[in-house]
């Protein structure tokens, strides 16, 4: 290899870091229970998104079940540098409701708010409660599955094979329940 191709490799390699460091996040409104729609056709406008989402309970005609559902509902995450994609094709995409904006240009998400995201959830984008708090014993927690789905208790006792014994309130008592880590997440 000559000198001047070592040079070449070593600019198009500066260049590639300055365009990836104007990358950032931004967010995007979404229609009312779109998302998955909106995420599915800016991805095929070749912009990077992330839609967080959590596994959830809910009761339905006497069943219990445990749906995906988004973590922010109405909003996602879209990844771009602003002073070289088309951004405003974002707002008439199927399922968008706007990019939110600072005037008259998109307004960036803090650095570290969506990598934190990311860091929390799997490859697919699903909150994985285990690495997104850590609970100690008094905590309250909002259980997520089964028939006390939305409710909410205090952590009696930690397992180490993952599972939480919980205190739950229950027509003027408290009742022991034991649940699996995965079921329950910290209560703000």
């Amino acid at each position: 290899m000559s000198g001047s191709d070592g040079r070449l490799s070593l600019l198009h390699s500066v260049e590639s870091s300055r365009e990836s460091s104007r990358l950032a996040w931004y967010c995007v409104q979404t229609l009312a229970t779109k998302e998955t729609l909106a995420a599915h056709h800016l991805r095929r406008q070749d912009f990077e998104v992330f839609l967080p989402r959590l596994l959830k309970g809910r009761r339905h005609a006497r069943r219990y079940d445990t749906v995906l559902t988004p973590l922010f509902p109405g909003y996602l995450f879209v990844r771009m540098d602003p002073q070289r994609q088309r951004w405003r094709a974002i707002n008439g995409t199927f399922g968008v409701a706007r990019l939110i904006l600072a005037g008259d240009a998109p307004l960036a998400v803090p650095r570290g708010v969506v990598e934190s995201l990311l860091e929390a959830c799997d490859r697919v984008g699903v909150l994985r409660a285990e690495r997104h708090d850590l609970l100690k014993l008094n905590d309250e927690v909002r259980i997520l599955v089964g028939p006390f789905a939305e409710r909410i208790a205090r952590v009696a006792r930690l397992d180490a094979r993952g599972r939480v014994e919980l205190l739950l309130e229950l027509l003027g008592g408290s009742v022991l329940l034991t649940l699996p880590r995965s079921a329950v997440l910290k209560s703000a």
